[in-house]
C-alpha cells in the first residue's frame, strides 16, 4: 500500500495518490492527511489520483466515511477531482453520498489531463 500526500507549488493544489487496498481507515488517513496539507498551504484545490487502488469499502462504510469527512478536517469549500480507472460504480456512490453530505464539488475522472483541467478553473 502507497499512501502520498503533497502540495503542487506551480498549480496550487493539493495531492495525493493512493495505491493498493483502499479500505474506510486508509481513507481517514488519507483525508487527514489532505486536510493538513491544504490548511498549510490555504489550498481547498485537490488532486487524488486512484487509478492503481482498489476500493475495499462495503457501501455503509463509504456511507459513514462521507459523513465523516469533516470530522477529519475536509471543508465543503474544496473542490477534489478524483482520478479513477475502475470500479466506476463503487465511486459514483462514494460520490453521491459525498453530495447528500454538502461536498458539492467532486468529480470523477478517467482523463488526467481533463482531471487537472477542471481542478485548475
Amino acid at each position: 500500500m502507497l499512501l502520498i500526500v503533497g502540495y503542487e507549488d506551480e498549480m496550487d493544489y493539493v495531492f495525493g495518490k493512493i495505491e493498493g487496498e483502499l479500505t474506510k481507515d486508509i481513507a481517514s488517513s488519507y483525508f487527514s492527511k489532505v486536510a493538513k496539507v491544504a490548511e498549510e498551504h490555504n489550498c481547498y484545490r485537490v488532486f487524488t489520483d486512484l487509478r492503481d487502488a482498489q476500493l475495499i469499502a462495503t457501501r455503509r462504510e463509504l456511507e459513514i466515511m462521507a459523513k465523516e469527512l469533516r470530522g477529519v478536517g475536509v471543508d465543503f469549500s474544496y473542490k477534489r477531482a478524483i482520478l479513477i480507472s475502475e470500479n466506476i460504480k463503487d465511486y459514483k456512490v462514494w460520490e453521491n453520498f459525498n453530495f447528500h453530505n454538502g461536498f458539492k464539488d467532486i468529480r470523477l475522472f478517467s482523463n488526467e489531463e481533463v482531471a487537472l483541467e477542471w481542478i485548475k478553473q
